[in-house]
């Protein structure tokens, strides 16, 4: 049983950082494509840090991957029987990145909260939170 509930937490995690990576490189190519290149008077933008978007979605991808990690503590039979500790430990990262940037919500645009809250990365760990708790509960 901890063989497949660790199977699926890994695959959870590793499913959640590729989708969530895909999305977001997807979504900054898309706002990329709607940047115009030139300011009103003709003169072309100077972009000293070109790429730095990308570098950051990664890195936050990676934050999120790390911040899963405790969903690994449901291997213990103590977690792993109270549904409430299994619900806390499979959602902690994500609840502790979101009251973060809620702390910080002042500081970003409308089209940064796309960027910068991990919205399918969540959808997926849900996915894998259901799965994770078929297991459980078969047994």
């Amino acid at each position: 049983m901890k063989k497949q509930i660790a199977k699926v937490i890994g695959s959870g995690i590793l499913a959640s950082f590729l989708v969530g990576t895909i999305f977001m490189i997807i979504f900054l190519i898309i706002i990329d494509m709607q940047t115009p290149d030139y300011y009103e008077d003709g003169r072309p933008k100077m972009n000293c840090f070109g790429g730095l978007q990308y570098g950051i979605a990664l890195g936050i991808q990676i934050v999120i991957a790390f911040l899963s990690l405790p969903a690994f503590l449901i291997l213990f039979k103590q977690i792993r029987k109270n549904k409430y500790f299994v619900i806390l430990a499979f959602f902690v990262g994500y609840f502790l990145y979101l009251s973060l940037i809620l702390a910080s919500l002042s500081e970003f645009s409308g089209e940064e909260y796309f960027i910068i809250i991990p919205w399918i990365n969540f959808l997926v760990w849900i996915f894998y939170y259901f799965k994770l708790r078929k297991i459980i509960n078969r047994d």
